[in-house]
C-alpha cells in the first residue's frame, strides 16, 4: 500500500465517524427554492448538470445547437468539501427504436465529469475518467468520494449495442483539486467480484457492501487485510436494492430478483445489520417497494428514503413484451405489434414513487413524510453534503433521465 492511499484510507475511516455518511465551460444558474414539497424537508433546486462534451459518435448529436444533458441514470455522484462532484453514468442518445430505425448503440456510458461549486453555484468541466462508468456505489467522505464497482467499458465511452457492457471490481476515492483543476484518483482494493448496483455504507470506519447474494466488508483502516464476505441478510438474495448506514447499524432495503421462468419479485422487506453484534434482524417491512431508490440518514435515528419503483404489474409487463419483440424477426408485423406495446407504456409511463419514507430506528416503525418536488428518480445516488441530501440527476422513467439537481434541508 502506498503512502497516499494509506493516508487516504485513514481519513475516510476518520470521516465516517461513528455513524457512518451515506451514499454523484461553466454553467451558471441561480439556485431556487422548490414548491409544493411537504414534509420535513426543505428543497432547493441547484443548476442542472452540463451536458456531455465527449463527441465520440456520430449517432449523437454532440456539439449541435439542440444538445443538452438529457440525464444520467448510475452517475458517481458525490460532495468533497464544497464541491459536488458527478461523473460518468449512463443514458440512450439516440432517437427511439422503430421498426424502420434501429439503435446503433443503445445504452450509453459515459466518461464525463463535472465538479459544482456551492461558493460560485457554477458547475465546470473536470475532465474524463480513465473508464465509462455507470451503476456503482458512491459514499460521499471527508477525504473525497467513495466508488465501489459499477459496470461500463474501458478505457473510454461506449455503447450496449456495439459489445456488452462489463462489471468492474474497481474500489477508489475520487476528489476534486481545486488548486489545480483536476480530479485525482486513489486507488482501494478490489471488489472479491465484480458488481454494479451494489448499495453501500460505512460505519465506524469499515465500508459495508450488499448486491446479489453477497455482503463484504472493507476496514478503511486495515487495508491490507483487503475485503471479508460477511453472512448474508436472512432472505432472499436481490438486486437494486437501497442501502445506507444509521445509528450503527447497514440497513437493506427493497430490490428485486429474476427467477427461473424469467418473472420478478420486487421486494418490501428490510434489515438492519449491527457490526457490534454481528448479526442481521428483520426490521419493519416497508410499505410498498423501493427498488432502485436511494436512501439518506436524518438526525440520530431517521432515515429517509427517496424514489424508487414499487410497481411490480409494469415491469412484467414491459419485460414481456420486450422478451417477445426480440424473438419476433425484426421489422416484422409481430415484432412492431410488440414494440407498439412496449412504446405505449414507456409514453404512458407515470413515474416513480413521489412520496418521501421516513424510518424510525428506534421505533422500528415508518411513515410519509412529504414528496419529492420534481419527477421522482430512481439509479442515483443519495449524497450526503454536510448533513443535507443532494439528488443529483437519475432516472424518472424507462430510458428517461433529467438533468436536474435537488438539494433537501431535514
Amino acid at each position: 500500500m502506498t503512502d497516499l492511499t494509506r493516508r487516504a484510507a485513514l481519513t475516510l475511516a476518520a470521516a465516517a465517524g461513528p455513524v457512518a455518511w451515506t451514499a454523484g465551460a461553466a454553467t451558471t444558474a441561480s439556485a431556487s427554492p422548490a414548491a409544493g414539497a411537504a414534509g420535513g424537508a426543505s428543497w432547493t433546486r441547484l443548476p442542472d448538470v452540463p451536458a456531455n462534451t465527449t463527441d465520440w459518435h456520430d449517432a449523437i448529436p454532440v456539439g449541435e445547437p439542440y444538445w443538452t444533458q438529457l440525464g444520467l441514470a448510475g452517475p458517481i455522484a458525490g460532495a468533497h468539501g464544497d464541491h459536488l462532484i458527478v461523473a460518468g453514468g449512463a443514458n440512450f442518445p439516440e432517437p427511439a427504436l422503430t421498426a424502420t430505425r434501429a439503435n446503433t448503440l443503445g445504452k450509453v456510458y459515459w466518461t464525463d465529469a463535472f465538479v459544482y461549486d456551492r461558493r460560485t453555484r457554477q458547475w465546470r468541466d473536470a475532465g474524463q475518467l480513465p473508464d465509462a462508468v455507470g451503476y456503482a456505489a458512491t459514499l460521499s467522505t471527508g477525504d473525497g468520494v467513495l466508488v465501489i464497482g459499477g459496470e461500463g467499458f474501458r478505457g473510454g465511452p461506449g455503447g450496449t449495442l456495439q459489445r456488452p457492457a462489463e462489471k468492474f471490481a474497481d474500489v477508489y476515492v475520487l476528489r476534486w483539486d481545486a488548486r489545480r483543476g483536476r480530479l485525482e484518483r486513489t486507488g482501494l482494493p478490489p471488489l472479491p467480484r465484480p458488481m454494479s448496483y451494489a448499495v453501500a455504507g460505512i460505519v465506524d470506519g469499515v465500508v459495508y457492501v450488499a448486491e446479489g447474494g453477497d455482503f463484504v466488508a472493507l476496514d478503511l483502516a486495515r487495508l491490507d487485510d483487503g475485503w471479508t464476505t460477511l453472512p448474508r441478510w436472512p432472505a432472499d438474495p436481490r438486486s437494486v436494492a437501497v442501502g445506507a448506514a444509521q445509528d450503527g447499524r447497514f440497513f437493506l432495503l427493497s430490490g428485486r430478483a429474476q427467477h427461473a421462468d424469467k418473472s420478478w419479485t420486487f421486494y418490501r422487506d428490510a434489515y438492519a445489520y449491527s457490526p457490534r453484534r454481528r448479526t442481521w434482524e428483520r426490521i419493519a417491512d416497508l410499505p410498498w417497494c423501493v427498488t432502485a431508490g436511494l436512501a439518506h440518514p436524518v438526525g440520530r435515528t431517521g432515515l429517509v428514503v427517496v424514489g424508487g419503483d414499487k410497481d411490480i404489474e409494469r415491469w412484467n409487463l414491459i419485460e414481456h413484451h420486450v422478451a417477445l419483440r426480440n424473438a419476433a424477426p425484426p421489422g416484422s408485423a409481430e415484432w412492431q405489434r410488440h414494440n407498439d406495446v412496449v412504446t405505449w407504456i414507456y409514453d404512458h409511463h407515470t413515474g416513480f414513487n413521489g412520496e418521501l419514507l421516513r424510518y424510525d430506528t428506534r421505533r422500528d416503525r415508518w411513515t410519509v413524510d412529504g414528496w419529492f418536488p420534481g419527477p421522482p428518480p430512481a439509479t442515483t445516488p443519495a449524497v450526503n453534503w454536510d448533513g443535507d441530501l443532494v439528488v443529483a440527476s437519475g432516472e424518472v422513467g424507462p430510458g428517461i433521465r433529467t438533468p436536474r439537481v435537488w438539494q433537501a434541508e431535514f
